[in-house]
């Protein structure tokens, strides 16, 4: 089943920032961590039950309860808006949690703090359905902590009734153009690594000289006319919507969802090279049932239903298999699916952990810059 927005491009309600991770707010979703369930379960079993600790509105609820029946067991999901409150109630111990659903940049912040147990990937039957982009990463070696699960690329999206870009470049907002308003996601990682991909810099660098060159090239940025805000991915959806802004820098599956309503609305990966996050799933250390928490994650390889994940999300699906059954609207995006080439050339690059100490303190000193111009 496919979620469906109610769009129009003027008078629509602005959606909730997204969060450091690129997450929708649910318009129903529930207080983070407080045991409600989102979206809700049958709760009609008698037998085990699962409990996972996963973004809002992240997973099809026809998903949840297919699993249920197939395995006569009840599914709990607590929800949280960000990785730190994530991070805060694992580390509290306030919670007996089976799976988890981490973005890539914190699974060693969780390995070293213990919460995880290895995956045991040869004990699942589906694993070999993950697309190679996703295989053995630098945040997890060999997969052995995480499975991924959707992903999320960041591009630049327009609205051809308004404007209509002469180039898939960054260059359009960091080049010496002034008459082009645009708006930038209001994330350091992001917003920061857009400019040292222009500059040619691995959006993960910790050189000080990239980083200062980077700092330089953002502080003109911000002085455009046409700069218009830094601004969380819907809200720039809903901008380019309305037709006030001409570009902006925004989570793919966040376009899209736009998109599916309004033709007009498109997207692209600049060429220089983009970021992207991976949210994954992951068991926990304590979990009370890590046999049904792997026969879960089991279940959402399947083709076929990590699939129907991702034409209820609209984000990026990581399973080759799951290609065929993709949505065909989805399928037509090319910046919905980064290629192979893509990866391997590193155009397209995953947000890695920072190193601790001079690097990170300098990200937060650049945000911090920026943002009070």
């Amino acid at each position: 089943m496919k979620r469906r927005l109610l769009l129009a491009a003027v008078g629509w309600l602005l959606a909730a920032s997204l969060s450091a991770c690129h997450r929708i707010e649910s318009k129903d979703s529930a207080a983070e961590g407080n045991g409600t369930t989102t979206p809700r379960p049958t709760q009609t079993n008698s037998g085990d039950t699962l409990r996972i600790f996963m973004w809002s509105d992240y997973i099809d609820p026809e998903v949840v309860g297919q699993f249920e029946k197939q395995n006569g067991v009840n599914v709990v999901i607590d929800t949280y808006e960000s990785n730190e409150s994530m991070l805060a109630k694992l580390q509290g111990g306030g919670a007996s949690y089976d799976l988890a659903n981490p973005s890539n940049y914190v699974i060693q912040t969780m390995v070293r703090a213990k919460l995880l147990q290895p995956l045991q990937k040869n004990l699942l039957k589906n694993f070999g359905n993950v697309s190679a982009g996703f295989l053995n990463p630098n945040f997890d070696p060999d997969n052995t902590y995480s499975v991924p699960y959707q992903f999320a690329a960041t591009g630049l999206g327009y609205n051809d009734a308004r404007f209509k870009p002469a180039a898939e470049s960054w260059n359009l907002i960091f080049g010496p153009q002034d008459h082009i308003k645009f708006a930038l996601l209001d994330d350091p990682r992001e917003v920061i690594g857009a400019a040292l991909k222009y500059l040619g810099y691995s959006v993960n660098s910790g050189k000080v000289e990239e980083l200062r060159a980077a700092r330089d090239l953002l502080r003109q940025t911000v002085k455009k006319k046409g700069f218009e805000s830094f601004s969380g991915g819907p809200e720039i959806r809903n901008k380019l919507l309305a037709g006030s802004i001409d570009l902006g820098q925004i989570y793919v599956g966040d376009l899209l969802q736009g998109a599916a309503e309004n033709g007009h609305l498109h997207v692209f990966l600049p060429r220089e090279g983009t970021t992207i996050s991976t949210d994954t799933l992951v068991i926990l250390r304590g979990s009370p049932n890590p046999a049904l928490a792997r026969k879960f994650i089991d279940f959402v390889l399947e083709p076929k239903v990590s699939a129907a994940i991702s034409n209820y999300t609209y984000y990026g699906n990581p399973n080759a298999k799951a290609q065929p059954y993709l949505d065909p609207f989805l399928k037509s995006q090319k910046a919905f699916n980064p290629t192979p080439e893509d990866f391997s050339s590193g155009r397209v690059e995953f947000i890695n952990e920072l190193p601790a100490g001079n690097a990170a303190r300098l990200y937060d000193r650049i945000w911090t810059e920026l943002k009070s111009r």
